[in-house]
């Protein structure tokens, strides 16, 4: 058994709003020796997704609505991908190799599945389940951060926020008329990923409930201390009430 949470569920209130993270924590096992990396490593963007925690934890707050954190970082395995994907437990991240991670038996990259992926989806689902059940159908928001720079790049991303869409556009294009009216940031529409190429918890979860749903990602150097993340919570909680609820 794991000596790390692997997800973390929190209820402020009734609202019907579900809230979750899929790469909010950079914890390991101790049994993994930190995969090989120094701790420095494990602290930057390669092994979770800065701010974004605080972030799904400040919107839910605000909404009074459900939070649902992953509780292991996606470096151990990564719960937004299928389990056929390259980078499912990832040999390198960012240019970055990542020695516990090479070399893997098969009978050790089925017990990372068997220990973290496959349980976390089946928590992510009852969660829902749950929702659903007590509250009627949630609007799920799905919270994401990007870093501003990726290795090698000569210039930093221009996007503050992006909003990813694949089945629900109506409710991302609300949301991106929202932030261009109310701040001066750069709103990236299926960028700096496209959910119409992949976005694997929401199309497994999200979409065959066809539940109303958003997919947000915000640049980690906006949400890297108290005050931002408190900032970013306000506007992203503002947006959902107004397109969304």
């Amino acid at each position: 058994m794991s000596d790390i949470e692997i997800a973390h569920l929190e209820t402020f209130g009734a609202a019907p709003v579900f809230v979750f993270c899929d790469h909010a924590s950079n914890a390991m096992p101790a049994s993994l020796n930190c995969l090989g990396l120094p701790e420095d490593i494990l602290k930057t963007h390669i092994a979770y997704d800065i701010g974004a925690g605080a972030v799904a934890h400040g919107v839910a707050q605000r909404l009074e609505g459900t939070l649902f954190r992953c509780g292991f970082s996606r470096l151990v395995i990564d719960p937004n991908r299928a389990l056929t994907t390259p980078d499912l437990i990832p040999a390198a991240s960012d240019q970055i190799p990542i020695p516990g991670n090479q070399m893997l038996s098969e009978a050790d990259r089925q017990a990372r599945i068997d220990e973290f992926h496959i349980p976390y989806h089946d928590l992510l689902d009852q969660a829902l389940d749950d929702m659903t059940a007590s509250n009627g159908a949630p609007l799920v928001v799905s919270i994401h951060s990007f870093t501003n720079r990726l290795m090698g790049a000569k210039e930093d991303r221009p996007w503050s926020v992006g909003l990813l869409w694949r089945e629900d556009e109506p409710s991302a294009r609300g949301m991106i008329n929202h932030l261009e009216r109310e701040t001066d940031w750069r709103i990236g529409d299926n960028e700096p990923y496209d959910a119409r190429i992949f976005n694997y918890s929401i199309d497994r979860h999200v979409g065959p409930r066809s539940l109303s749903h958003l997919t947000i990602e915000v640049r980690q150097d906006l949400i890297s201390d108290n005050d931002g993340v408190a900032q970013l919570a306000d506007v992203l909680a503002a947006g959902v009430r107004k397109v969304a609820l």
